[in-house]
């Protein structure tokens, strides 16, 4: 049931980018403006496209903004999950770099799980797969894992989850 949720809300947000390209380049309704959407383009490279110079891929940036569009914690706890892969991809073949990385993800896992629970299992499953939708991404997420190979990296109590998340969760717009 959820696979079939997942793919309506891409539809649809599928269905709004093509139907109104005006509002996802310039300034939106929430009053940030969105990279435009690099297509194929952004395909071509390990790193991608990331025009605003953020740490997020253009096209991860839209995704991120088109499939929670109402949740501002939860976009902000994606946009730093999703910072932390690119570094991940970029930093693959860098067994200490992998290791620093994974550590991060954790954490950043950590927060989402504190946002949103059970259900932050299935939207890091589909950003990974957002993010790693070319074969060369792909590799380098297989060579980040291989380079974590007898490494240990703990987690943080349940109680601290909050304490996870890279933005301020209490003055932050929105629920939880």
């Amino acid at each position: 049931m959820h696979t079939i949720k997942g793919f309506v809300v891409l539809l649809f947000c599928s269905l709004v980018v093509f139907a109104s390209p005006g509002f996802v380049q310039g300034n939106n309704d929430r009053g940030f403006a969105l990279p435009p959407d690099p297509g194929e383009a952004g395909k071509k490279t390990l790193l991608g496209i990331d025009t605003d110079g953020d740490g997020v891929r253009d096209d991860i940036q839209r995704y991120i903004y088109f499939t929670y569009p109402d949740d501002k914690k939860l976009r902000l706890g994606l946009t730093y999950y999703a910072k932390e892969f690119q570094g991940m991809l970029k930093d693959a073949n860098d067994r200490e770099a992998a290791y620093d990385h994974a550590n991060k993800m954790v954490r950043h896992g950590e927060c989402l799980f504190y946002l949103k629970g059970e259900e932050s299992i299935d939207i890091r499953r589909a950003l990974r797969a957002k993010i790693l939708n070319t074969r060369e991404r792909s590799v380098a997420y297989i060579t980040y894992s291989d380079n974590l190979g007898g490494r240990i990296i703990s987690g943080a109590p349940q109680k601290e989850w909050k304490d996870s998340c890279s933005f301020d969760v209490d003055d932050t717009g929105g629920d939880q």
